[in-house]
């Protein structure tokens, strides 16, 4: 489970990943196409790295300890989650062309 400081870690993180894609699509007639995209990568990056990867392996573990998957499934579903985020990341690089570097304190 996560302690006090990592869920309020996690909702300042997710309170400004909404801020930012607020002020991205309040704003996208002034955005280029590349700064939206570098923008988007930078709120999944941002979210990823503030607990996003480790909340959903915890619902896969979760719904194999509900019986509802087994734990081959879940570890397919981990690993088609990891590499879903990480095509859609090459993506917006690739659109954006820039590279975001975020980091979360613990």
């Amino acid at each position: 489970m996560q302690t006090r400081k990592q869920k309020l870690a996690l909702v300042i993180s997710m309170l400004t990943a909404f801020a930012l894609g607020m002020a991205t699509l309040s704003g996208c007639a002034l955005f280029s196409e590349e700064k939206i995209a570098a923008t988007a990568s930078a709120v999944l990056e941002t979210a990823y790295v503030a607990g996003g990867a480790s909340m959903v392996e915890q619902k896969i573990d979760q719904m194999v300890a509900d019986g509802k998957i087994t734990a081959e499934q879940a570890a397919l579903l981990k690993a088609a989650a990891q590499k879903s985020y990480e095509e859609l990341q090459r993506t917006l690089r690739d659109k954006g062309l820039a590279d975001v570097e975020v980091s979360v304190t613990k």
